[in-house]
C-alpha cells in the first residue's frame, strides 16, 4: 500500500524542520567569542538569523576576519543562518555538506554530526527528495548509534520512517514508527529537557499523522493518550522559545480534529476546532488551513466557502501564490464549486491547479539557480579569503625564516669560536706533554753523558725508552722499535710508553713530525690556515644571508609586483640557501663532536646493500646526464662496524663526487681486497685531484676550486671518522681515467 501525499502533511514537516534548528542552535549556545563584542556570540546570532539575516552574516564574516572563532565554528554559523532564515536552503544544504567535510570535528561533535544530517535529510524530503533523504536519515542513525546516543538515534530513525513511507513501503515504515515510539517514550520516562520533550512529541505527531493518512484509524487511536501527555508537558515545562509550545498545542488539535473528522465523531472534532481558533494565532494563514481542512473533511462547504475566500485573500495580499498553502485554497474552491454544480468552475480549478504546480516548479528552479549562484558566489569569497590568508602566512613563514637564519648565524659564530678553543686547548695540552717528554729526554742524554753517574742510579727502561723517542721521530717502525729496544711485543712497548710520557708512540709520531714542520716553515702555514678559514667562513655566511635579505625585501615590499612564478622561484631560493647555511652548521657540529674523543665508536652488524641504499637517498642529485650507480661485489650481505659512521663517510665522498662531475658517471662499490679486509670505492669522471694535493685535500678548510660551494670540511670529517672506526680512507692514485677514486678500507 502506497501512502498519499497529502497537502496539510507539509506544513507539519515545515514547522517541525525549523523547531529542530532551533533546538540544534541551542547545543552552541554559548559564546564563541567572550569578551569585548557581546554580539559576537552564537546564541546573539542565531536569535537575530530569522529577522536580521544579512546583519547576522556580516558579523560572522567579521568574525572570520579577525579569527575571533575556528573554520568549523564559522561555517557552522552560516549553516544557522542560512537554515533558519528559511530563504537559502540551498546555500544551507551547501554549508552542512561542507560541515560533514570535516571529519575530524564531526567525530569530536556528533550531535552537532546528528543535527546536521538530520535537517539535511528533511530539506530532502520538503523538496521531494526522498531517496536522498532517507540517505541522510540512515547516516544519522549510525552516527548516534556508533556513539551510544540512543535517544538521537531514535530521533533519527524518526525521519528513516519518514523517508520509507514516502517511498511506498507503508508496513516498513509503519514497523519503524512503532519500535522507536515504544523506545523514545521509555527514554523520556523521567526528568527530560523541553527540547527532549518536544522531539517526542513531534515524533508522536509525525506518527499520528502517517497513521490517517494510511486510514489505520484503531492504531491511530492508541497514540491519542500519548499526544495528549507530551502536550501537557510542553506546556508545564513552558516555552524554551516564545510561541513554539502553543504552536505544538494547535499541531495536537489538528491531528486530533482531523482523526475525528475521518472517523465521522463531528462533535469531538468541532471541539478541537473551537480550541485552535481560541489561540493567539487565529486568524493567520497557518491556523485557517487547519479549519479549512475541518470543513472540507466535514462537507461543509458554506463555511469552507468564508475560510477559503480569506485564505485567498491573505496569499494574494502577500504575494503567496506559487505555495503548497495556495494549492490547498484551490483545492478548496475545486471542491466547493463541484458541491454546488458550477462544474466548467471546478475545472477551471483543476487547470488553475495544474498551472500552479508548473509555476512552483519554475519557480523553484530559478531559485535554485539564483541559490546555487550564491553558492558560488561564497565559494568565490572563501577562495579569497584562503588567498589573502596563504599570502600572510608566506609572508610570515619568509620573516621567520630570515629570523632563524640570523639565529643561525649567531649559532655559527659561537660554535666556530668554542671549537678554535678547543683545538687551542688540546694543542696546548699536546705542547705541554711534548715539553715534558723532551725534558725527560735531555735528563736520560745527561745521565749518559755524565761521568759521575753511577752504574746502579742508570734505569736500563729510562734508556730503552729514550732510545724509542729517536726512533719514532725517524718514523721507524713499532715493529722495528720493538726488536731493537727489546720489548716483548707492541703492546708492551706501548703500555711502558704511555705510562712513562702520558701519550701515546703513534699520537708522538705524529706531533713530532708536525712540530718539525713548523719549526721548519715557522708559522707560515697556521697563518695560512686561519687566512683560509676566516677567508672561507666570511664568503659562505655571507653569501646566502645576502641573497636571502634581497629576496625577503622583494617579496615583502608592496611596491614590486611580481607573479606567483616569480614568488615561488625566490621563495624556492630562500629555502636552498637555508638548507645551505644548515648543513654547513651540521658538518660543523660533527666534526666537533668526532674530535671530542679518540674512543673506537661501538660496532654492530650492518646490511652493506641497505648501506649503500640509505648513501643514494641522501645525497644530492648529479647533475643532468650523470648516471649514479652502485653495486655489492664483496660477496657478503653484512659487516661488523660502526654504521652511522660509515655511511656519513660514503655519503661525504659521493656528495664531492656530485660536486664536481658534470658528466659521465658517479659509482659506488664494495669490494674484498687481498687481505679479506671490506672495501669501499667512490668513483667519479670529474675534475680530478693535482698531482701532490693527495693529502692536503684531507685538511680543513683546504679547497682544490675556491668556486665550489662548501668550506673544505667534508674530507676532513671523513678523515675523522674513519680513525673511530677502524678504517683508512686514501686518494687511489693508480686509478688512470679521468676523475678520481676513493678507497675506504675497513680492518
Amino acid at each position: 500500500m502506497k501512502l498519499k501525499k497529502r497537502n496539510f502533511f507539509l506544513p507539519l514537516i515545515a514547522m517541525y524542520t525549523l523547531s529542530l534548528l532551533i533546538a540544534c542552535s541551542d547545543q552552541r549556545a554559548t559564546g564563541v567569542r567572550k569578551g569585548i563584542d557581546s554580539t559576537h556570540t552564537s546564541t546573539y546570532i542565531t536569535k537575530i538569523s530569522i529577522q536580521e539575516p544579512e546583519r547576522a552574516l556580516a558579523i560572522i564574516d567579521t568574525m572570520e576576519m579577525n579569527k575571533e572563532a575556528q573554520p568549523y565554528d564559522i561555517n557552522y554559523l552560516r549553516y544557522i543562518v542560512y537554515f533558519n532564515g528559511g530563504v537559502d536552503k540551498k546555500v544551507a544544504e551547501y554549508y552542512g555538506k561542507q560541515l560533514l567535510k570535516d571529519s575530524l570535528a564531526m567525530q569530536k561533535n556528533p550531535h552537532d554530526n546528528i543535527c546536521i544530517l538530520n535537517n539535511l535529510a528533511d530539506m530532502a524530503y520538503l523538496n521531494r527528495q526522498f531517496t536522498q533523504g532517507l540517505k541522510y536519515a540512515k547516516a544519522s542513525v549510525e552516527v548516534a548509534r556508533r556513539n551510544h546516543l540512543e535517544f538521537q538515534e531514535v530521533i533519527a530513525t524518526h525521519r528513516m520512517a519518514t523517508g520509507t513511507l514516502m517511498l511506498g513501503d507503508t508496513i516498513g515504515g509503519l514497523k519503524l514508527f512503532k519500535e522507536g515510539k515504544e523506545k523514545i517514550i521509555r527514554l523520556v520516562d523521567g526528568e527530560s529537557t523541553y527540547h527532549e520533550i518536544r522531539q517526542v512529541h513531534t515524533f508522536v505527531a509525525n506518527y499520528m499523522v502517517c497513521m490517517l493518512t494510511a486510514k489505520r484509524y484503531d492504531e491511530a487511536e492508541k497514540l491519542i493518550p500519548d499526544l495528549l501527555y507530551f502536550t501537557k508537558k510542553l506546556k508545564e515545562a513552558g516555552d524554551a522559545i516564545e510561541g513554539a509550545a502553543e504552536l505544538q498545542q494547535i499541531t495536537t488539535a489538528s491531528l486530533l480534529m482531523e482523526y475525528y473528522d475521518q472517523t465521522g465523531n463531528t462533535k469531538e472534532g468541532e471541539k478541537y476546532l473551537a480550541e485552535i481558533q481560541k489561540s493567539k494565532f487565529a486568524g493567520t494563514s497557518f491556523v485557517e488551513n487547519f479549519v479549512a481542512s475541518h470543513y472540507f473533511n466535514v462537507k461543509d462547504v458554506k463555511s469552507l466557502a468564508q475560510v477559503t475566500a480569506r485564505l485567498r485573500e491573505s496569499a494574494v495580499a502577500t504575494g503567496d501564490t506559487l505555495s503548497d498553502m495556495f494549492l490547498n485554497v484551490l483545492t478548496f474552491e475545486k471542491f466547493i464549486c463541484s458541491e454546488r454544480g458550477n462544474y466548467r468552475e471546478a475545472l477551471e480549478k483543476a487547470e488553475s491547479i495544474i498551472n500552479v504546480k508548473d509555476s512552483i516548479a519554475k519557480h523553484k528552479d530559478e531559485q535554485d539557480g539564483l541559490q546555487l549562484a550564491k553558492i558560488y558566489e561564497t565559494q568565490e569569497k572563501e577562495k579569497q579569503i584562503a588567498e589573502q590568508k596563504a599570502k600572510l602566512d608566506r609572508q610570515n613563514s619568509i620573516l621567520i625564516g630570515v629570523i632563524v637564519l640570523l639565529a643561525m648565524g649567531v649559532a655559527f659564530i659561537v660554535i666556530v669560536m668554542r671549537f678554535s678553543r678547543r683545538v687551542n686547548r688540546r694543542n696546548k695540552t699536546i705542547v705541554a706533554t711534548i715539553n715534558q717528554m723532551m725534558q725527560k729526554e735531555d735528563k736520560l742524554t745527561r745521565m749518559q753523558l755524565t761521568d759521575d753517574i753511577k752504574p746502579e742510579d742508570i734505569d736500563p727502561e729510562e734508556i730503552r725508552l729514550k732510545q724509542s723517542l729517536e726512533m719514532l721521530k725517524d718514523d721507524k717502525s713499532v715493529d722495528e722499535i720493538v726488536a731493537q729496544c727489546g720489548y716483548k711485543d707492541a703492546n708492551d712497548f706501548g703500555k711502558k710508553f704511555y705510562d712513562y710520557f702520558g701519550i701515546h708512540a703513534e699520537e708522538y709520531r705524529k706531533w713530532s713530525k708536525s712540530i718539525g714542520k713548523q719549526e721548519k716553515a715557522g708559522n707560515d702555514g697556521t697563518k695560512q690556515m686561519k687566512d683560509s678559514f676566516i677567508k672561507n667562513m666570511s664568503h659562505e655566511i655571507r653569501t646566502p644571508l645576502n641573497q636571502i635579505y634581497g629576496f625577503v625585501q622583494m617579496l615583502t615590499n608592496p611596491s614590486i609586483q611580481l607573479s606567483d612564478e616569480e614568488k615561488q622561484q625566490f621563495t624556492d631560493i630562500i629555502g636552498e640557501q637555508t638548507t645551505h647555511m644548515t648543513r654547513m652548521l651540521n658538518t660543523f657540529l660533527e666534526m666537533s663532536e668526532y674530535e671530542s674523543s679518540d674512543e673506537p665508536l661501538p660496532r654492530d652488524t650492518v646490511s652493506i646493500d641497505d648501506t649503500l641504499t640509505n648513501v643514494l637517498s641522501t645525497v644530492p642529485q648529479p647533475q643532468a646526464g650523470v648516471e649514479l650507480t652502485f653495486r655489492n661485489n664483496s660477496g657478503k650481505e653484512t659487516l661488523e662496524t660502526n654504521g652511522k659512521g660509515l655511511t656519513r663517510i660514503l655519503q661525504c665522498l659521493v656528495d664531492n663526487a656530485v660536486k664536481f662531475t658534470s658528466s659521465g658517471y658517479i659509482s659506488m662499490e664494495c669490494n674484498t681486497n687481498a687481505d679479506g679486509n671490506i672495501v669501499f670505492m667512490v668513483t667519479d669522471t670529474g675534475k680530478g685531484i693535482p698531482e701532490g694535493d693527495e693529502e692536503r685535500i684531507f685538511e680543513r678548510f683546504y679547497k682544490v676550486d675556491e668556486f665550489v660551494p662548501g668550506v673544505g670540511l667534508g674530507l676532513s670529517l671523513v678523515r675523522e671518522i674513519a680513525k673511530r672506526i677502524d678504517a683508512t680512507v686514501t686518494l687511489d692514485r693508480t686509478y688512470s681515467s679521468s676523475g678520481s677514486r676513493f678507497v675506504v678500507t675497513l680492518r
